[in-house]
């Protein structure tokens, strides 16, 4: 596949070394988007828009005054985030009835960093699914094979940076839509804790399990990121107390849990990926299971649909038909959901957090394959692993909707490749508000990956 950046250094090196310039990095990706619109990842790109973002961080360099390590970086957006310059549909044909003509605070903040917005990413209807075979504008498809899912709900930004078209992209994360697309598509994912960064603008699936966060080709450019988006936005509550992003050192042996046991049934050849990757690290880590998941599981569906469907509820009510038939039935479900079985969630939820926090001892950091499998076909509506037979849709948030629940900040790295020859990933998780330390800890795995494959080769 055509990359943006043919120099093989990061996109903010290249600019930062005089490599590349904002123009020749916004033309590559528009030469590679074009290249690559079998994958139909974006909803919305207009060129001269994206050269003119270009040009005036060229002047910015020029004059020795970029405005950050990212000022002339293309980063292609999710089409649920509010932006100025892009109408937002949520790849909905039931229109959003939140005002346009501005920025979501994160766009803004990378916009004001000077940020080259890419155009809008494909995504799963209202981010109500974790396949994106759910959109007005059509499918997306896997750049590692074209008959097989991205996943979703973010499948657009992960395809356009796995394609190489762009090295950044913004998603979204309910119960897994940052890290199953990355982690199906064979890039990095980020989602921070619940409430490290803003909502605000970011048309909402759930509002108490959202976060926004990027999608990259290397954890460069995944801090480079979080150093902008994260803290304070007074325009979003949840990020009272939030601090801006403060470089931190992994721990010299952090402590590192795997989940394994009922409810984290895996397809052998991810097994097989995962353990060959943490015999590669010089850190150890322990086996540990966790009771109740079917439990809680059901609570975070309960909350999720509760809240979609009060969110959704007046659009609902004025354009049904605006709606696909299966995201309508998910948003009819969710009205069916009682208040007692909503506190009862609610109240699973705290014994979640309680179990995670106490009951597995004392560890930085919990491990996990991203996916029990890898990236479905399109037509696959069931898969089966390790004893079970789940719809797609389940098997794609099968491990994801653990950080959401539990507001925890994770990721996802690539580890290698299944017997498909589709990528393989690495979920980590970590405690919540300690996204520096969980990256600086994701940082030190992914060199020691890295260094053991070039060993190995």
């Amino acid at each position: 596949m055509l990359k943006t950046n043919d120099t093989g250094l990061e996109p903010i090196v290249a600019l930062a070394e005089g490599k590349q310039t904002a123009v020749s990095l916004a033309q590559q990706a528009l030469k590679c988007a074009e290249e690559n619109a079998i994958l139909n990842a974006f909803a919305a790109i207009d060129p001269e828009n994206v050269l003119s973002q270009a040009r005036a961080s060229d002047e910015r360099r020029q004059a020795g005054n970029p405005l950050s390590v990212i000022d002339g970086i293309p980063i292609a957006v999710k089409d649920n985030y509010l932006t100025v310059d892009y109408p937002t549909t949520a790849c909905s044909n039931a229109s959003p009835l939140e005002p346009s003509g501005f920025d979501a605070t994160v766009v803004a903040r990378l916009r004001a960093a000077g940020a080259v917005v890419f155009g809008k990413t494909n995504m799963h209807e209202w981010a109500f699914g974790a396949t994106n075979t759910t959109s007005n504008i059509g499918k997306t498809n896997n750049p590692h094979n074209t008959d097989h899912i991205t996943g979703g709900s973010s499948g657009g930004s992960a395809a356009a940076v796995a394609a190489g078209v762009v090295s950044i992209a913004l998603g979204s994360d309910t119960g897994g839509s940052i890290r199953i697309p990355a982690g199906a598509c064979g890039v990095y994912g980020f989602k921070p804790s619940y409430g490290r960064a803003s909502r605000f603008g970011v048309l909402p699936l759930s509002w108490s399990l959202d976060a926004p966060g990027p999608i990259a080709s290397s954890l460069i450019e995944i801090e480079a990121v979080l150093s902008i988006i994260l803290g304070h936005d007074p325009a979003d509550a949840s990020t009272h107390g939030s601090t801006k992003y403060r470089t931190e050192q992994a721990p010299i042996t952090p402590k590192i849990v795997n989940l394994v046991g009922p409810g984290f049934e895996r397809a052998e050849d991810v097994n097989d990926a995962l353990t060959a990757a943490l015999a590669l690290l010089s850190i150890e880590t322990a086996d540990q299971s966790l009771a109740g998941i079917k439990s809680y599981f059901s609570a975070w569906e309960a909350i999720l649909h509760s809240e979609a469907s009060s969110y959704h509820s007046q659009l609902l009510e004025e354009n049904p038909v605006g709606f696909s038939s299966i995201t309508r039935a998910h948003l009819e479900a969710g009205k069916k959901i009682t208040a007692v079985e909503m506190l009862q969630a609610q109240k699973l939820r705290s014994r979640l957090m309680g179990a995670l926090m106490n009951d597995l001892g004392d560890w930085d950091v919990l491990c996990l394959p991203t996916l029990p499998v890898t990236a479905p076909k399109h037509d696959d509506e069931w898969q089966e692993f390790g004893g079970q037979r789940v719809t797609t849709q389940d098997s794609m948030t099968w491990f994801c909707w653990i950080g959401n629940l539990a507001g925890l900040p994770s990721m996802t790295i690539p580890i290698g490749t299944g017997t498909s020859g589709l990528p393989v990933g690495m979920m980590l998780m970590g405690r919540p508000g300690e996204d520096e330390k969980l990256l600086a800890i994701g940082q030190k795995i992914d060199k020691e990956l890295k260094l053991g494959a070039k060993t190995n080769e």
